[in-house]
């Protein structure tokens, strides 16, 4: 009896063995939770300020006076294409290209066989005219004597006198008409219309010319002159006699220009402008130089906020936010000319305003915002 007793408690001590064990896990782990959760760290009190951190910059009222700076490059004031106003050819030409004219100086002539005829019988008509009017006024004289002692009669005279006034109206007909062709047959020679350089030669000895062609063109040395094209909206500011700047590309030689043609501007276009240079800076400057021309332009204050600082949502009005008592406001506004990377605005804004150039992407009207440098 005591032998089976004894295989009893060593049975039942092998069977309840695991159970201990997982008791003694559960308590060590209880253990280890309570100890975690009596060693709580002190939570750190937070210095960070609310609010969204942007940049601001103030509203200004800037000048719109600005100075446009635009390339170009010189000419002759004085240009011109010389034509003959008849057709022929090309009989001879007198100069080369590049070659120093004198005003009037022969440069081509023209050869039409039709020309020198013209004037001939033109001035044969002249001699017929006017040795038909002598004798009429001859028959006028002697019949005004025959009428005084009645040897003839006062409407044989008017008759004459009627003859000698168509006479005399014929006589100026036919100078008119020999006028007409010495003129043409001046035209058959091209003469320079000032003094100047021959810069481009079209024809050739020889070669057909027809009524208006251009055989060779002409540049004026007098005075240079250059012109530019400037934006309608820039034209209301410029008045004939004002000057400008010119700046020679290649040495930075400067010198001033006169504007004495300004131009229209037709729509989403721009307007010619011509400045001529004083003719005693034609000596230094040569045409085809290239230089760059400063126009300075007067302006107003208009109040600017920087580009960077505008949020437009795609509808008519763009806007910007401003900072008051640290929250972004939402202001409408409508913008004008960019200037220097600023804007001309026009709305409920006023200069010193804190308008935000930074941080404002998805910010909310209203929401708490804090500014940083």
């Amino acid at each position: 009896m005591y032998g089976n007793n004894h295989r009893n408690v060593i049975t039942r001590s092998v069977i309840d063995q695991p159970t201990s064990l997982l008791g003694t896990v559960f308590a060590l782990a209880t253990l280890l939770l309570l100890t975690g959760c009596s060693q709580e760290e002190p939570v750190s009190s937070s210095t960070e300020e609310p609010g969204r951190p942007v940049r601001v910059m103030q509203a200004q009222t800037l000048n719109t006076a600005e100075t446009l700076r635009l390339p170009a490059a010189l000419r002759a004031a004085e240009r011109a294409q010389l034509a003959f106003l008849q057709p022929g050819y090309l009989a001879e030409r007198f100069v080369e290209r590049g070659q120093l004219v004198r005003a009037g100086e022969v440069l081509a002539t023209l050869h039409n066989p039709a020309l020198q005829p013209g004037v001939a019988a033109a001035e044969a008509q002249v001699v017929e005219a006017r040795s038909r009017l002598e004798q009429l006024e001859r028959d006028t004289q002697r019949l005004s004597e025959l009428v005084e002692r009645n040897l003839a009669s006062d409407d044989e005279l008017e008759q004459t006198r009627a003859n000698r006034d168509v006479a005399s109206a014929a006589l100026l007909q036919a100078e008119a008409r020999r006028d007409e062709a010495r003129n043409q047959l001046l035209d058959a020679s091209l003469r320079a219309p000032f003094d100047g350089r021959v810069v481009e030669l079209m024809l050739e000895p020889g070669d057909f010319a027809a009524a208006g062609q251009p055989v060779l063109s002409i540049n004026g040395t007098a005075q240079l002159e250059l012109e530019l094209q400037l934006p309608g909206r820039l034209i209301a500011g410029l008045n004939k006699g004002q000057t400008l700047s010119v700046m020679r590309s290649h040495d930075g030689r400067t010198t001033r220009a006169e504007l004495v043609e300004i131009g229209r501007a037709a729509p989403g276009r721009t307007a010619p402008v011509i400045a001529r240079m004083d003719a005693a800076s034609a000596d230094r400057w040569q045409a085809g130089d290239a230089v760059y021309a400063e126009l300075e332009f007067s302006g107003e204050e208009v109040l600017s906020i920087p580009l960077t600082s505008i949020v437009n949502p795609g509808t008519r009005y763009s806007r910007a936010f401003r900072v008051r008592d640290q929250k972004a406001e939402m202001v409408a506004i409508e913008t004008g000319r960019t200037l220097r990377g600023w804007a001309q605005v026009t709305g409920p804004l006023q200069a010193g305003d804190l308008i935000i150039v930074a941080g404002q992407a998805q910010l909310l009207d209203g929401e708490p915002v804090r500014i940083i440098d």
